[in-house]
């Protein structure tokens, strides 16, 4: 007779370690550890991935550092740690107030693979880097501290270069990485993303990468420097870089300011490349498919993949726009594997607006216009053609597409609305206005040609509405709150929350209160508790501290579901007094039966908070 198994540690190891791997590492140490050296040997063979970032609320992150880190100081694969409220900071400093000493700390770093890094102070970044001997991919993404550190990125590269052991390197800085001459020869990187450097130093940058394989990088020009003479080039800098890159294979670039003769040198010396995606601010030379057929079928015999998106929002005076004539160059034979969109919207010659892409989109996000677009597509010239295109791979265009965003004019040149097509990921809807009059749309119109574009499915898989700016139709916000059933995200003006039925999905709100609109707060914190009843993830974006215990104190209590209020403020010189929010909060948490896992962080000297609750 079979044994039944009526007991979790009765389970054989195969399914045990199975089960193991869907647990979080504090669930591991705090609820299995120590229980029997049976399940510590499974545990301990465990590769974890530790996230010590802003989403960790302030009480588990000091859970983490009392029960976890030390004894899971050897398996640590990936550490995510952030700068936003000092958690980086305190991690790699000196800190005593910590329950995990400073030379564990150390040791965890040596360890770790994989290291990703938000927001990162550039003295705890250059710090952290003198502990890291064994990673294998760094990350980082800086979205604005370099505006207050210049030489942000100063020696950063010669540092990362150096380390033996480094294949995939990410770097999302606000700045352009600052090179150096004296960079050393990176013989490890396999995969690179570069979010910034001039395009004078590509050239030198791919001479230090013998190894690279994977690159995506941006690069950045001088706006005059198209003006260059094709025969003042100086083609040296390219010369002979195919025997410096010999296994490059995958090149994502994107460029600004930068001449098509320059980027044709550079793909001449690119043979191997297997997929290339380009992206421009430029129309020009670019817009040009004729010129693009001719790189590719000259020196990129082994390309399957080619993506083209040139996106340029404000197009010179001098520029002659003549849409047939670029979509015609799009026409031959060659581009029915890679068909070709342009969008573009003219409210005047001021304000003009050119969107070139290859089909399938390979974009996530996508800005375009409600109204007002001319739309060419070269799948139009095949079909006209009798060419035989694939139709059934349409529904898979835009199947990369997760956002949407829309911008308000307040003159539409015209009446069409975008076509209707299949957005199979569809989860973001988001909006900018331009308007100074609320009655320029009706808003009832512009929900009925939403639904034109994108059909009742995709609609109800919209997870988030962003709506930037202060103006809007009338009644703009709570029907179109009416027309998406599962929005969970709300980022809204504090002028146009105006809401009257309840709405219970909607876990996650930032209401932007440094609007130059007036608005009333108590009207706004009333519809929170009112209409809003399962918030979770509260952000408030203000110019100035003035309010702030108000509004805390109403939604500390009002709002029964919080786990997480953030606050910015926006004026550069508004701080909070930290030891005086400290004492009042500590009073406040007293006097309301608070427990100790409320706590409050700050960050970007005190013009920023985060209370976990």
């Amino acid at each position: 007779m079979t044994n039944i198994i009526s007991k979790f540690e009765c389970l054989p190891n195969e399914l045990l370690l199975d089960i193991l791997t869907y647990c979080r590492p504090r669930d591991l140490f705090i609820s299995l550890f120590n229980l029997n050296q049976r399940l510590n040997t499974l545990i301990y063979i465990q590769t974890l991935n530790i996230d010590l970032g802003n989403a960790l609320p302030k009480y588990l992150l000091d859970v983490y550092y009392k029960s976890v880190l030390y004894n899971a100081r050897e398996q640590i694969h990936t550490l995510r740690l952030s700068d936003t409220y000092g958690r980086m900071n305190r991690f790699i400093t000196n800190d005593q107030q910590l329950e995990i000493d400073g030379e564990t700390r150390k040791a965890i770093l040596d360890r770790v693979k994989c290291l990703i890094l938000w927001d990162p102070l550039m003295t705890s970044l250059h710090q952290i880097l003198n502990y890291v001997h064994n990673i294998e991919y760094f990350h980082v993404t800086s979205i604005g501290r370099a505006r207050h550190t210049p030489n942000y990125s100063d020696k950063l590269l010669k540092i990362l270069f150096e380390m033996k052991l480094l294949k995939r390197l990410y770097l999302a800085l606000h700045d352009s990485i600052i090179f150096d001459t004296d960079i050393g020869t990176s013989t490890s990187l396999t995969h690179l993303t570069l979010n910034g450097c001039y395009m004078q130093h590509l050239a030198p940058l791919l001479r230090r990468l013998p190894n690279i394989r994977f690159l995506n990088i941006m690069c950045y020009n001088r706006p005059n420097v198209t003006s260059i003479n094709q025969d003042d080039f100086d083609y040296t800098l390219y010369a002979d870089l195919a025997d410096c890159v010999p296994y490059l294979t995958h090149l994502t670039l994107h460029v600004t300011h930068t001449p098509f003769f320059e980027i044709e040198i550079l793909l001449r010396q690119l043979p191997k490349l297997i997929k290339l995606s380009f992206s421009s601010l430029l129309i020009e030379d670019y817009s040009n498919g004729s010129n693009w057929e001719r790189v590719i079928t000259t020196y990129l015999p082994q390309l399957k993949k080619f993506s083209l998106f040139i996106n340029e929002t404000h197009i010179p005076l001098r520029t002659q726009i003549d849409l047939n004539k670029i979509i015609q160059t799009f026409s031959s034979f060659f581009w029915q594997q890679w068909p070709v969109v342009i969008e573009y919207y003219s409210e005047s010659l001021l304000k003009r607006h050119l969107m070139l892409y290859t089909l399938p989109s390979q974009k996530d996000s996508i800005r375009t216009y409600l109204y007002g677009l001319e739309i060419y597509s070269s799948q139009e010239l095949f079909n006209n053609s009798k060419l035989n295109f694939p139709n059934e791979f349409n529904k898979s265009y835009y199947k990369k597409v997760y956002e949407l965003h829309f911008t308000l004019h307040p003159n539409s040149s015209s009446n069409i609305i975008l076509p209707n097509r299949v957005y199979t990921s569809l989860k973001s809807l988001s909006f900018s206005s331009e308007l100074t009059d609320s009655d320029s749309y009706n808003t009832d119109t512009i929900l009925t040609d939403l639904q034109k574009i994108c059909s009742t499915s995709v609609l109800t898989n919209i997870k988030r509405i962003y709506l930037y700016d202060q103006i809007y139709p009338i009644n703009f916000l709570s029907k179109i709150l009416n027309l998406l059933p599962n929005v969970q995200s709300l980022r809204v003006s504090a002028s146009l929350l105006h809401i009257s039925i309840v709405l219970t999905r909607i876990t996650s709100l930032t209401i932007d209160m440094a609007s130059i609109l007036s608005y009333n707060s108590t009207d706004i914190l009333r519809q929170m508790s009112t209409y809003l009843p399962n918030i979770r993830y509260l952000y408030f974006e203000l110019k100035n501290t003035e309010n702030i215990y108000v509004l805390l104190i109403y939604c500390l209590r009002k709002l029964v579901h919080l786990l997480d209020i953030h606050i910015a403020f926006h004026e550069q010189n508004a701080r909070i007094d930290s030891q005086l929010f400290i004492s009042w909060f500590d009073e406040y948490k007293l006097l309301n039966g608070l427990n100790n896992k409320v706590q409050v962080e700050f960050g970007d000297e005190n013009n920023r908070l985060h209370i976990s609750l």
